[in-house]
Protein backbone atom coordinates (compact mmCIF):
# COMPACT_ATOMS: atom_id res chain seq x y z
CA UNK A 1 0.00 0.00 0.00
CA UNK A 2 1.18 3.52 -0.74
CA UNK A 3 2.18 6.05 1.68
CA UNK A 4 -0.43 8.00 2.60
CA UNK A 5 0.31 11.29 2.21
CA UNK A 6 -2.28 14.90 2.18
CA UNK A 7 -0.89 17.77 1.19
CA UNK A 8 -3.56 20.15 -0.50
CA UNK A 9 -0.77 22.25 -2.05
CA UNK A 10 0.36 18.82 -3.71
CA UNK A 11 -3.16 17.79 -5.48
CA UNK A 12 -2.83 18.16 -9.87
CA UNK A 13 -4.87 20.26 -11.85
CA UNK A 14 -6.48 16.91 -12.92
CA UNK A 15 -6.82 14.80 -9.60
CA UNK A 16 -9.20 13.30 -8.38
CA UNK A 17 -9.03 13.86 -4.05
CA UNK A 18 -11.78 11.68 -2.85
CA UNK A 19 -9.74 8.46 -2.91
CA UNK A 20 -7.16 10.28 -0.91
CA UNK A 21 -10.15 11.11 1.47
CA UNK A 22 -11.66 7.29 1.84
CA UNK A 23 -8.23 6.35 2.82
CA UNK A 24 -8.28 9.41 5.74
CA UNK A 25 -11.70 8.36 6.63
CA UNK A 26 -10.29 4.49 6.99
CA UNK A 27 -6.88 4.77 7.81
CA UNK A 28 -6.25 8.28 9.68
CA UNK A 29 -9.28 10.00 10.95
CA UNK A 30 -6.72 12.25 12.77
CA UNK A 31 -4.06 12.77 10.22
CA UNK A 32 -1.10 14.77 11.32
CA UNK A 33 1.29 16.19 8.24
CA UNK A 34 4.60 16.29 10.07
CA UNK A 35 6.11 18.43 6.68
CA UNK A 36 3.74 20.98 6.84
CA UNK A 37 2.37 20.52 10.70
CA UNK A 38 -1.20 20.57 10.49
CA UNK A 39 -3.51 17.84 11.28
CA UNK A 40 -6.69 16.59 9.32
CA UNK A 41 -10.03 15.68 10.56
CA UNK A 42 -12.56 13.54 7.93
CA UNK A 43 -14.84 11.98 9.44
CA UNK A 44 -18.49 13.54 9.48
CA UNK A 45 -18.95 13.55 13.05
CA UNK A 46 -15.89 14.60 13.88
CA UNK A 47 -15.62 17.37 11.32
CA UNK A 48 -19.04 18.60 12.67
CA UNK A 49 -17.90 18.59 16.29
CA UNK A 50 -14.85 20.61 15.49
CA UNK A 51 -17.57 23.25 13.67
CA UNK A 52 -19.76 22.94 16.62
CA UNK A 53 -16.89 23.61 19.56
CA UNK A 54 -15.57 26.76 18.40
CA UNK A 55 -13.98 27.24 21.83
CA UNK A 56 -11.08 24.47 21.17
CA UNK A 57 -11.20 25.12 17.29
CA UNK A 58 -11.09 28.61 16.95
CA UNK A 59 -11.20 30.57 13.54
CA UNK A 60 -9.29 34.28 14.60
CA UNK A 61 -5.66 32.62 13.57
CA UNK A 62 -6.70 32.37 9.78
CA UNK A 63 -9.50 30.08 8.36
CA UNK A 64 -7.01 28.54 5.28
CA UNK A 65 -3.94 26.68 5.95
CA UNK A 66 -1.90 29.67 3.73
CA UNK A 67 -2.89 32.24 6.19
CA UNK A 68 -2.43 30.59 8.92
CA UNK A 69 -0.03 32.37 12.23
CA UNK A 70 -0.16 35.81 11.17
CA UNK A 71 0.13 35.33 7.33
CA UNK A 72 -1.01 37.68 4.66
CA UNK A 73 -4.75 38.16 5.74
CA UNK A 74 -6.25 41.28 4.05
CA UNK A 75 -9.28 42.83 5.64
CA UNK A 76 -10.51 41.70 9.25
CA UNK A 77 -13.46 39.28 8.29
CA UNK A 78 -16.17 38.31 10.23
CA UNK A 79 -15.53 34.64 9.20
CA UNK A 80 -12.37 35.14 11.11
CA UNK A 81 -13.53 36.42 14.14
CA UNK A 82 -14.51 33.95 17.16
CA UNK A 83 -17.81 33.91 19.66
CA UNK A 84 -18.66 36.28 21.62
CA UNK A 85 -17.58 38.72 19.62
CA UNK A 86 -18.95 36.66 16.10
CA UNK A 87 -21.99 36.79 17.45
CA UNK A 88 -23.02 40.17 18.13
CA UNK A 89 -21.03 40.90 14.53
CA UNK A 90 -23.35 37.84 12.74
CA UNK A 91 -26.87 39.71 14.71
CA UNK A 92 -26.13 42.80 13.22
CA UNK A 93 -25.75 41.77 9.71
CA UNK A 94 -29.02 39.18 10.29
CA UNK A 95 -31.05 42.52 10.77
CA UNK A 96 -30.41 43.96 7.22
CA UNK A 97 -29.58 40.69 5.38
CA UNK A 98 -32.95 38.53 6.00
CA UNK A 99 -34.37 36.13 4.27
CA UNK A 100 -37.15 38.24 3.01
CA UNK A 101 -34.43 40.38 0.62
CA UNK A 102 -32.70 37.30 -0.43
CA UNK A 103 -36.63 36.12 -2.05
CA UNK A 104 -36.48 39.78 -3.87
CA UNK A 105 -33.90 39.07 -5.21
CA UNK A 106 -34.89 35.97 -7.24
CA UNK A 107 -35.93 38.12 -10.05
CA UNK A 108 -32.77 40.00 -10.35
CA UNK A 109 -31.11 36.76 -10.51
CA UNK A 110 -32.75 35.38 -13.05
CA UNK A 111 -33.04 38.67 -15.54
CA UNK A 112 -29.37 38.38 -14.81
CA UNK A 113 -29.01 34.85 -15.67
CA UNK A 114 -31.02 34.93 -18.54
CA UNK A 115 -29.14 38.18 -20.07
CA UNK A 116 -26.04 35.96 -19.95
CA UNK A 117 -27.45 33.05 -21.56
CA UNK A 118 -28.91 35.43 -24.27
CA UNK A 119 -25.46 36.48 -25.26
CA UNK A 120 -24.31 32.93 -26.97
CA UNK A 121 -27.42 30.80 -26.70
CA UNK A 122 -27.83 31.16 -30.44
CA UNK A 123 -24.60 29.63 -31.23
CA UNK A 124 -24.52 25.77 -29.47
CA UNK A 125 -21.41 26.41 -27.55
CA UNK A 126 -19.87 28.56 -25.07
CA UNK A 127 -17.26 28.50 -21.95
CA UNK A 128 -19.84 28.35 -18.67
CA UNK A 129 -17.45 29.78 -16.78
CA UNK A 130 -16.31 32.67 -18.82
CA UNK A 131 -19.61 33.22 -19.92
CA UNK A 132 -22.24 32.35 -17.38
CA UNK A 133 -21.05 30.70 -14.14
CA UNK A 134 -17.86 33.42 -13.72
CA UNK A 135 -19.49 36.86 -14.11
CA UNK A 136 -23.00 36.59 -12.97
CA UNK A 137 -22.76 35.59 -9.18
CA UNK A 138 -20.32 38.90 -8.92
CA UNK A 139 -23.20 40.99 -10.67
CA UNK A 140 -25.55 39.85 -7.66
CA UNK A 141 -23.45 40.05 -4.85
CA UNK A 142 -22.84 43.75 -6.34
CA UNK A 143 -26.71 44.39 -6.56
CA UNK A 144 -27.03 42.66 -2.82
CA UNK A 145 -24.04 45.72 -1.50
CA UNK A 146 -25.28 48.16 -3.82
CA UNK A 147 -22.42 48.52 -6.15
CA UNK A 148 -22.86 50.45 -9.27
CA UNK A 149 -22.88 48.31 -12.66
CA UNK A 150 -20.42 50.03 -13.99
CA UNK A 151 -18.09 48.99 -10.85
CA UNK A 152 -18.73 45.28 -11.16
CA UNK A 153 -16.27 43.93 -13.88
CA UNK A 154 -13.64 46.06 -11.87
CA UNK A 155 -14.57 43.63 -8.31
CA UNK A 156 -14.90 40.68 -10.20
CA UNK A 157 -11.13 41.21 -11.13
CA UNK A 158 -9.78 42.21 -8.28
CA UNK A 159 -11.63 38.84 -6.47
CA UNK A 160 -10.08 36.71 -9.62
CA UNK A 161 -6.47 37.91 -8.09
CA UNK A 162 -7.60 37.31 -4.73
CA UNK A 163 -7.93 33.34 -5.40
CA UNK A 164 -5.01 32.95 -7.67
CA UNK A 165 -2.64 30.14 -6.22
CA UNK A 166 0.16 28.74 -7.62
CA UNK A 167 0.51 25.07 -7.57
CA UNK A 168 2.35 23.20 -5.28
CA UNK A 169 2.85 26.39 -3.26
CA UNK A 170 1.81 27.22 0.23
CA UNK A 171 2.60 31.23 0.00
CA UNK A 172 -0.53 33.57 -0.86
CA UNK A 173 1.18 34.89 -4.19
CA UNK A 174 1.72 39.00 -4.29
CA UNK A 175 -1.17 38.93 -7.10
CA UNK A 176 -3.38 37.23 -4.30
CA UNK A 177 -2.25 39.98 -1.48
CA UNK A 178 -2.97 42.89 -4.46
CA UNK A 179 -6.14 41.74 -5.03
CA UNK A 180 -7.33 41.75 -1.70
CA UNK A 181 -5.70 45.37 -1.45
CA UNK A 182 -7.79 46.48 -4.27
CA UNK A 183 -10.88 45.39 -2.85
CA UNK A 184 -10.08 47.02 0.54
CA UNK A 185 -9.16 50.22 -1.33
CA UNK A 186 -12.29 50.39 -3.33
CA UNK A 187 -14.74 49.93 -0.73
CA UNK A 188 -12.43 52.33 1.63
CA UNK A 189 -13.15 54.88 -0.68
CA UNK A 190 -16.96 54.75 -0.86
CA UNK A 191 -16.45 54.49 2.90
CA UNK A 192 -17.26 58.74 3.64
CA UNK A 193 -20.49 58.46 1.08
CA UNK A 194 -22.31 55.41 2.33
CA UNK A 195 -21.86 56.68 6.37
CA UNK A 196 -23.73 59.79 4.81
CA UNK A 197 -26.75 57.07 3.67
CA UNK A 198 -26.30 57.67 0.57
CA UNK A 199 -25.91 55.13 -2.16
CA UNK A 200 -28.05 51.53 -2.32
CA UNK A 201 -27.32 48.12 -0.63
CA UNK A 202 -25.83 46.16 2.30
CA UNK A 203 -22.77 48.27 2.69
CA UNK A 204 -25.24 51.73 3.11
CA UNK A 205 -27.31 49.78 5.38
CA UNK A 206 -24.16 48.22 7.23
CA UNK A 207 -23.42 51.74 7.70
CA UNK A 208 -26.27 53.10 9.77
CA UNK A 209 -26.63 49.79 12.36
CA UNK A 210 -25.46 49.62 15.85
CA UNK A 211 -23.56 47.58 17.19
CA UNK A 212 -24.32 47.24 21.04
CA UNK A 213 -25.20 50.94 20.90
CA UNK A 214 -21.67 51.91 18.52
CA UNK A 215 -21.46 52.09 15.22
CA UNK A 216 -19.52 49.53 12.87
CA UNK A 217 -16.10 50.26 12.92
CA UNK A 218 -14.29 51.25 9.10
CA UNK A 219 -12.35 48.09 9.82
CA UNK A 220 -15.64 46.17 10.34
CA UNK A 221 -17.84 47.56 7.31
CA UNK A 222 -15.00 46.46 5.33
CA UNK A 223 -14.52 42.94 6.43
CA UNK A 224 -18.58 42.64 5.65
CA UNK A 225 -18.12 43.84 2.29
CA UNK A 226 -14.78 41.74 1.38
CA UNK A 227 -16.38 38.66 2.61
CA UNK A 228 -19.37 39.21 0.63
CA UNK A 229 -17.07 39.48 -2.57
CA UNK A 230 -15.28 36.59 -2.07
CA UNK A 231 -17.54 34.35 -0.52
CA UNK A 232 -20.65 35.04 -3.07
CA UNK A 233 -18.34 35.24 -6.25
CA UNK A 234 -16.24 32.26 -5.56
CA UNK A 235 -19.01 29.76 -4.45
CA UNK A 236 -21.44 30.17 -6.45
CA UNK A 237 -19.36 30.51 -9.52
CA UNK A 238 -18.06 26.98 -8.49
CA UNK A 239 -21.25 25.36 -7.38
CA UNK A 240 -23.30 25.99 -10.56
CA UNK A 241 -20.00 24.96 -12.69
CA UNK A 242 -19.69 21.77 -10.91
CA UNK A 243 -23.42 21.09 -11.42
CA UNK A 244 -22.99 21.40 -14.70
CA UNK A 245 -20.04 19.14 -14.99
CA UNK A 246 -21.56 16.52 -12.71
CA UNK A 247 -24.66 16.49 -15.09
CA UNK A 248 -22.98 15.95 -18.22
CA UNK A 249 -20.91 12.93 -16.48
CA UNK A 250 -24.94 11.21 -15.81
CA UNK A 251 -27.29 12.61 -18.30
CA UNK A 252 -29.86 10.16 -16.55
CA UNK A 253 -29.88 12.81 -13.91
CA UNK A 254 -29.75 15.96 -16.19
CA UNK A 255 -32.80 14.23 -17.89
CA UNK A 256 -34.22 13.86 -14.82
CA UNK A 257 -34.40 17.72 -14.09
CA UNK A 258 -35.38 18.40 -17.44
CA UNK A 259 -38.51 16.45 -17.16
CA UNK A 260 -39.15 18.07 -13.38
CA UNK A 261 -37.82 21.20 -12.79
CA UNK A 262 -38.88 20.36 -8.99
CA UNK A 263 -36.31 18.39 -8.85
CA UNK A 264 -33.51 21.03 -8.78
CA UNK A 265 -33.64 22.45 -5.65
CA UNK A 266 -32.67 19.05 -3.90
CA UNK A 267 -29.96 18.47 -7.10
CA UNK A 268 -28.57 21.84 -5.57
CA UNK A 269 -27.93 20.29 -2.31
CA UNK A 270 -26.50 16.84 -3.66
CA UNK A 271 -23.75 19.11 -6.07
CA UNK A 272 -23.10 20.99 -3.02
CA UNK A 273 -22.81 17.65 -1.17
CA UNK A 274 -20.87 15.49 -3.98
CA UNK A 275 -18.39 18.59 -4.96
CA UNK A 276 -18.98 21.26 -3.01
CA UNK A 277 -16.55 24.32 -3.70
CA UNK A 278 -15.11 24.56 -0.28
CA UNK A 279 -13.24 21.44 0.63
CA UNK A 280 -11.83 22.55 3.59
CA UNK A 281 -11.51 25.43 6.52
CA UNK A 282 -9.01 25.59 8.36
CA UNK A 283 -9.24 26.59 12.63
CA UNK A 284 -6.09 26.57 15.65
CA UNK A 285 -6.74 23.88 18.35
CA UNK A 286 -6.78 26.86 21.66
CA UNK A 287 -6.13 24.10 24.07
CA UNK A 288 -4.63 19.95 24.49
CA UNK A 289 -7.68 17.88 22.77
CA UNK A 290 -7.21 14.21 22.41
CA UNK A 291 -9.28 12.33 19.52
CA UNK A 292 -9.13 8.91 18.18
CA UNK A 293 -5.96 8.07 20.18
CA UNK A 294 -4.09 11.53 19.05
CA UNK A 295 -3.32 14.59 21.52
CA UNK A 296 -3.49 17.72 19.28
CA UNK A 297 -1.88 20.64 21.91
CA UNK A 298 -2.40 24.66 21.54
CA UNK A 299 -1.58 26.14 18.43
CA UNK A 300 -1.65 23.50 16.16
CA UNK A 301 -3.39 23.69 12.99
CA UNK A 302 -6.29 21.52 12.21
CA UNK A 303 -8.01 21.25 8.82
CA UNK A 304 -11.91 20.38 8.51
CA UNK A 305 -11.99 18.13 5.77
CA UNK A 306 -15.51 19.15 4.19
CA UNK A 307 -14.97 17.24 1.15
CA UNK A 308 -14.42 14.22 2.65
CA UNK A 309 -16.98 14.24 5.72
CA UNK A 310 -19.48 14.63 2.93
CA UNK A 311 -18.40 11.45 1.35
CA UNK A 312 -18.49 9.68 4.43
CA UNK A 313 -20.29 6.37 4.73
CA UNK A 314 -21.02 6.31 8.08
CA UNK A 315 -23.52 9.73 7.50
CA UNK A 316 -24.33 8.88 3.53
CA UNK A 317 -24.57 4.63 3.47
CA UNK A 318 -23.16 2.82 1.05
CA UNK A 319 -24.42 5.21 -1.86
CA UNK A 320 -21.79 8.19 -0.23
CA UNK A 321 -19.69 8.18 -3.27
CA UNK A 322 -22.75 7.87 -5.84
CA UNK A 323 -24.31 11.39 -7.34
CA UNK A 324 -27.74 11.31 -6.57
CA UNK A 325 -30.43 14.04 -6.96
CA UNK A 326 -32.83 12.19 -5.74
CA UNK A 327 -31.20 11.74 -2.27
CA UNK A 328 -32.53 13.54 0.70
CA UNK A 329 -29.88 13.53 3.33
CA UNK A 330 -30.89 15.45 7.05
CA UNK A 331 -27.59 17.18 6.69
CA UNK A 332 -24.60 18.02 5.50
CA UNK A 333 -21.64 20.40 5.77
CA UNK A 334 -21.35 22.25 2.56
CA UNK A 335 -21.78 25.52 4.45
CA UNK A 336 -20.28 24.48 7.70
CA UNK A 337 -22.34 24.02 11.20
CA UNK A 338 -22.65 26.20 14.05
CA UNK A 339 -21.76 29.46 14.69
CA UNK A 340 -20.15 30.24 11.68
CA UNK A 341 -22.70 28.25 9.43
CA UNK A 342 -22.00 30.24 6.34
CA UNK A 343 -24.51 33.62 6.00
CA UNK A 344 -25.32 33.65 2.68
CA UNK A 345 -26.07 30.37 2.31
CA UNK A 346 -29.32 30.84 1.74
CA UNK A 347 -28.36 33.31 -1.56
CA UNK A 348 -26.06 30.49 -2.75
CA UNK A 349 -28.99 28.23 -2.96
CA UNK A 350 -31.05 30.21 -4.42
CA UNK A 351 -28.71 31.17 -7.21
CA UNK A 352 -27.74 27.70 -7.27
CA UNK A 353 -31.57 26.72 -8.06
CA UNK A 354 -32.32 29.58 -10.39
CA UNK A 355 -29.19 28.86 -12.36
CA UNK A 356 -29.85 25.53 -12.80
CA UNK A 357 -33.51 26.25 -14.12
CA UNK A 358 -32.43 28.61 -16.75
CA UNK A 359 -29.75 26.35 -18.22
CA UNK A 360 -31.76 22.93 -18.24
CA UNK A 361 -34.85 24.89 -19.13
CA UNK A 362 -32.98 26.75 -22.67
CA UNK A 363 -30.18 24.36 -23.09
CA UNK A 364 -31.92 20.92 -22.14
CA UNK A 365 -29.42 18.74 -23.64
CA UNK A 366 -26.08 21.02 -22.30
CA UNK A 367 -23.13 18.58 -22.67
CA UNK A 368 -19.42 19.43 -21.70
CA UNK A 369 -16.30 18.87 -23.47
CA UNK A 370 -14.58 16.77 -20.55
CA UNK A 371 -11.29 16.55 -23.07
CA UNK A 372 -10.58 20.22 -22.95
CA UNK A 373 -12.07 21.17 -19.26
CA UNK A 374 -9.80 22.89 -17.44
CA UNK A 375 -9.61 22.44 -13.63
CA UNK A 376 -9.81 25.46 -10.72
CA UNK A 377 -6.32 25.30 -8.59
CA UNK A 378 -6.18 26.13 -5.41
CA UNK A 379 -5.85 24.32 -1.89
CA UNK A 380 -9.05 24.44 -0.73
CA UNK A 381 -11.52 25.53 -3.94
CA UNK A 382 -12.43 22.99 -6.25
CA UNK A 383 -14.08 23.97 -9.28
CA UNK A 384 -13.46 24.51 -13.05
CA UNK A 385 -11.65 27.85 -14.38
CA UNK A 386 -12.84 26.67 -18.22
CA UNK A 387 -15.76 24.69 -18.72
CA UNK A 388 -16.56 23.97 -22.56
CA UNK A 389 -20.30 23.21 -23.48
CA UNK A 390 -22.09 22.35 -26.03
CA UNK A 391 -26.00 22.38 -26.80
CA UNK A 392 -28.60 22.60 -29.37
CA UNK A 393 -28.36 26.55 -30.46
CA UNK A 394 -31.98 28.73 -29.89
CA UNK A 395 -33.59 31.15 -32.30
Amino acid sequence: MTELVYNPYSFSHHENPYETYRRLRDEAPAYWNDELEFWVLSRFDDVLEGFRDYETFISSEGIALEARRGGARGAAMMIEVDPPDHTALRKTVNRVFTGRKVALLEQTTRDIISGYIDSFIKDGQADLVSELTGPFPMDVISAVLGVPEGDRDELRHYADKLLVREDGQAKIPDEAIEGMLELVVYFDADMARRRDGQGEGLFTELAQVDLDGRPLTDKELLGFCVLFVVAGHETTTKMVANAVELLSRHQDQRDLLVADPGLIPGAVEEVLRFHNSTQYMHRTCSRTHTIHGQTMHEGDSVLMLIGAANHDEREFGPTAEVFDITRRPERNLAFGYGAHYCLGAQLARMEGRVALEEILRRMPDIDVDHDTKVRFHSGNVTGWSSLPVRFTPAG
